[in-house]
């Protein structure tokens, strides 16, 4: 694998969609260090009081700070992308992830992909505190550690331009008037979500503040991915301006005056 960096067009992708898809960018012994380290918690046993909260926050908990999923992100193949959109020395290495993982549901599930929502609001299962204050970041990257090759999978799911149309929103509203995170509430016209199909490696890399979700998983396999919610340093001294503007904090990436 070489660092390729990303070319104008894809920056101009991200600044009209709000996120790209990667291919083949995590190193494979990462991909299979990280899978077997989630497989053998998982092989301890899940506690089914607890899937709920593991839905909403992360499965294998006790790995959130491990190194071996920590390098997925810090490994140089995906830095260099991070550093492109974001720039050099300006963003906070990750010290946890979350693990994400979405199972098979039963036959006659809905073949129907619902919801939208970005991070950072309280909800009563997702671990935020109820204190009023947004937890923003700045970029979500999702690291792919199994194959998803068609929609309904478990697919991380895409709202292309709600970035943009948030950003408008909460200029007009305000940043705490989006109850828990979700969008389908707020009136506004929503695009066709897109899920993102690939291959073990391959990486999302996702503005904080364009809404997605999660397809339901009809396939036959775990959907296997680690998030890492990454932020500039300095963040939360402005994080309201941060989501009014959006390219506040992406000077490689921001429109000219």
């Amino acid at each position: 694998m070489t660092l390729q960096p990303l070319t104008d067009d894809r920056k101009r992708d991200f600044v009209q969609n709000g996120f790209l898809h990667v291919a083949d960018v995590v190193p494979p012994r990462l991909v299979a260090r990280a899978r077997r380290a989630i497989n053998n918690s998982l092989g301890a046993g899940i506690d089914a009081e607890q899937i709920v909260r593991f839905n909403n926050q992360t499965f294998c908990p006790e790995l959130g700070d491990d190194p071996r999923l920590l390098r997925l992100a810090t490994t140089p193949e995906v830095w260099s992308h991070v550093r492109a959109l974001l720039g050099d020395h300006r963003v906070v290495r990750p010290k946890g992830c979350q693990i994400a993982l979405r199972f098979p549901l039963p036959e006659g599930t809905p073949r129907q992909v619902t919801g939208g929502h970005i991070d950072g609001y309280h909800t009563p299962r997702n671990g935020v505190p109820d204190d009023g204050i947004v937890r923003s970041f700045t970029l979500l990257l999702g690291i792919m550690l199994s194959d998803v090759p068609a929609p309904l999978s478990g697919n991380f799911t895409a709202l292309p331009g709600t970035h943009r149309r948030l950003a408008h929103y909460f200029r007009d509203h305000g940043v705490n008037t989006l109850d828990g995170g979700s969008v389908e509430s707020l009136g506004l016209r929503l695009p066709k979500p897109v899920p993102v199909t690939g291959e073990a490696g391959d990486i999302v890399l996702a503005h904080y503040q364009m809404a997605h979700t999660v397809s339901p998983n009809l396939s036959g396999d775990i959907r296997y991915m680690c998030f890492f919610r990454l932020s500039v340093r300095g963040l939360a001294s402005h994080r309201v301006e941060s989501m009014l503007d959006i390219w506040r904090d992406w000077p490689a990436l921001r429109p000219a005056p």
